[in-house]
């Protein structure tokens, strides 16, 4: 496909972007705990400048502290952090890029008002649904007091010599709150008809529109509808018209709040491209540029909603963050070494720890620190195994210099990956197997498949380093009278080598014994989970276990928790819960889903024969993507 209309120059009022591919705002936790920028800050945003986007809308940045998520979040109140934001512009413009910032403030959906001793401020004293905080309504000298910050935080950006402002009335936060009736019930001029709830947007606008003057580019950030009793798409295209005839110049179209947490976040259950439908509409209403997103993951769906004209503008915020060169890969036509995001929403819901992660770029938040550079002295290095830590490190050490050999047994590639593939809404996840074997192949890594490493393979050639990255293998352990019942593991049943029969028991109610269970429900198999602890799923995020679990219980999966397996009889599984023995009768196949252990058989052999190696991935330490990545990263960074 041809990509020249994403490469097309478009204008914002007086604002003329290089392209239209721009990086929406997106919180990163990477702020100082004075809620100042900080470095971290700067190097990332600077390393996806140099990614070839036309503009960056940095996070949300709050004009007073009770408003803001935490300590690492944007305050943007203080004068004297002038000369800081200042070299953060001027270095994204080296890079052709220009910037603007998302001004708002969190309302009712933040905790942080109540450690500073103070009371969320919201239109209604209506709690948010996640956070139950108390929350007062504002009253006139809290609106008054509000807008008043609010300017002086257009001020500092301005003056610090932001291209434009973005307006934040989204996802259900406080300028949100007073759009929308499912948050707004006040009975005075804020409150009630339609009209009364855009007033405070109105007043607002107009305030900032007097302070920057007529040609200054100032951008809405509007949700395009609240599911969950909230605003629909209707009300929202009138809103949308009554703000460009209030002076605005750009409309950024996304959706969902706390309340409809998937649409705020969407993850890998929710299709690529979701908002195209409501942005298209939006955009028919008005004449101003309109930018959206939605899970956009492909450039080809980029180029095709621009070419129809569907939106003016390609939001690509998450995809950014998984691979700040999305843009140049585009544009030098190294579409398949695109790092895609894999929706599994970590970058979100971790954050707050250390700052913004990824799952499958472990450079995120490290830009500064990791820098990969060409080693001084070659080295003839051997990774052994091909899954996402072992391809990653021979990605690194390529680039490094180094000459690289990598050796998997299997006829493809993916290790345990491939497995979780399976699971029936995470088939994109694949997608960093495919991206980082192009790499590969692209900057010389010798791939062998079908070749497995031994002892004698490693000790008879010259390598300089081994990188062993043999992944994990599955838990399980026996049972009393396991010869009456076949018994597998959910790897085994995931691959597609067991298949069981129709009545099957899954013991352990982990992430993998419920996408297992999820990808049997499918077959209309009845099936039950026993987990010891008092909950299953728990080492998932929090929105995706409940999209799971609906799933579950939409397919009557029968979850037995305080649960254990004791044996199986002629009767049947004999289990205990809470302390009561019970039997489970018409079980046919059982499933083993208790966890994964490293695959040590290799290393324990070149222990052996005192051949020194570095172990990185599962077959160091069980874990995720994204920390198996970071392992090979550390292993390779200084080789």
């Amino acid at each position: 496909m041809n990509y020249r209309k994403i490469f097309e120059p478009i204008k914002i009022g007086s604002m003329t972007l290089k392209n239209r591919i721009v990086m929406g705002p997106m919180g990163t936790s990477l702020a100082n705990i004075d809620n100042s920028l900080s470095d971290r800050q700067l190097a990332y945003y600077k390393r996806r400048a140099q990614g070839g986007v036309s503009m960056i809308i940095l996070e949300h940045a709050y004009p007073q502290i009770a408003g803001c998520k935490s300590k690492k979040s944007l305050g943007i109140w203080d004068h004297n952090l002038l000369p800081k934001w200042k070299n953060f512009i001027e270095e994204l413009h080296e890079y052709g890029c220009k910037t603007s910032i998302e001004i708002g403030h969190l309302g009712r959906c933040t905790d942080f008002s109540r450690l500073l001793g103070e009371t969320a401020l919201a239109p209604s004293p209506i709690r948010c649904r996640m956070l139950k905080e108390p929350v007062r309504a504002a009253s006139d000298s809290d609106i008054k007091k509000y807008q008043q910050d609010y300017l002086n935080s257009v001020r500092i950006a301005k003056e610090a010599g932001f291209d434009s402002i973005q307006l934040h009335f989204t996802n259900g936060y406080f300028l949100a709150e007073w759009i929308s009736g499912r948050t707004n019930r006040r009975t005075d001029i804020y409150g009630g008809n339609f009209e009364n709830r855009l007033r405070m947007a109105l007043e607002l606008i107009a305030l900032v529109r007097a302070e920057v003057g007529r040609d200054y580019p100032l951008i809405a950030r509007l949700a395009s509808r609240e599911e969950a009793c909230g605003r629909g798409i209707e009300e929202t295209r009138m809103i949308a018209r009554a703000f460009e005839e209030a002076g605005i110049d750009a409309l950024d179209i996304n959706s969902g709040s706390p309340e409809e947490y998937d649409w705020e976040f969407p993850s890998y259950y929710k299709q690529q491209g979701f908002l195209l439908e409501d942005a298209e509409k939006i955009k028919r209403s008005v004449k101003i540029p309109v930018m959206s997103g939605g899970r956009i993951v492909e450039p080809r769906m980029a180029e095709q909603a621009l070419l129809e004209g569907r939106i003016d503008m390609v939001e690509i915020n998450r995809g950014l963050v998984a691979d700040p060169d999305w843009l140049l890969k585009v544009s030098n036509g190294k579409i398949d070494e695109i790092h895609r995001c894999i929706g599994c929403t970590r970058c979100i819901h971790e954050k707050e720890k250390e700052g913004i992660i990824c799952s499958v770029n472990p450079f995120v938040g490290r830009e500064k620190e990791w820098l990969v550079q060409r080693a001084r002295e070659k080295k003839n290095v051997l990774v052994i195994g091909g899954g996402p830590a072992g391809l990653q490190a021979a990605v690194i050490a390529s680039k490094r210099g180094h000459k690289v050999t990598l050796m998997e047994k299997n006829k493809y590639l993916g290790g345990m990956l491939s497995v979780a593939a399976m699971a029936p809404p995470k088939w994109e996840i694949v997608n960093i197997v495919t991206a980082l074997a192009a790499e590969a192949n692209e900057i010389g890594v010798e791939i062998r498949t079908n070749c497995e490493a031994t002892v004698e393979t490693v000790s008879e050639n010259k390598y300089d380093t081994v990188i062993v990255a043999c992944g994990s293998k599955p838990i399980m352990f026996s049972l009393d009278g396991s010869e009456k019942i076949p018994c597998s593991t959910a790897v085994q049943v995931l691959a597609g080598d067991f298949w069981p029969g129709n009545n099957v028991l899954i013991i352990g109610g982990g992430m993998i014994g419920c996408e297992c269970a999820e990808y049997l429900s499918v077959y209309d198999k009845k099936i039950t989970i026993i987990e010891m602890l008092d909950g299953v799923a728990k080492d998932m995020s929090p929105n995706l276990r409940d999209l799971l679990l609906k799933k579950l219980k939409g397919a009557f999966v029968d979850i037995k928790c305080n649960s254990k397996v004791k044996g199986i009889t002629d009767k049947g599984v004999v289990y205990e819960e809470d302390g009561e023995e019970k039997l489970l009768s018409g079980v046919d196949s059982i499933v083993f889903a208790v966890g994964l252990k490293p695959e040590e058989t290799l290393k324990n052999s070149l222990k052996k024969r005192n051949i020194s190696f570095i172990d990185i991935g599962d077959c160091n330490k069980v874990s995720r993507l994204q920390e198996a990545l970071v392992s090979a990263v550390k292993a390779t960074i200084n080789l």
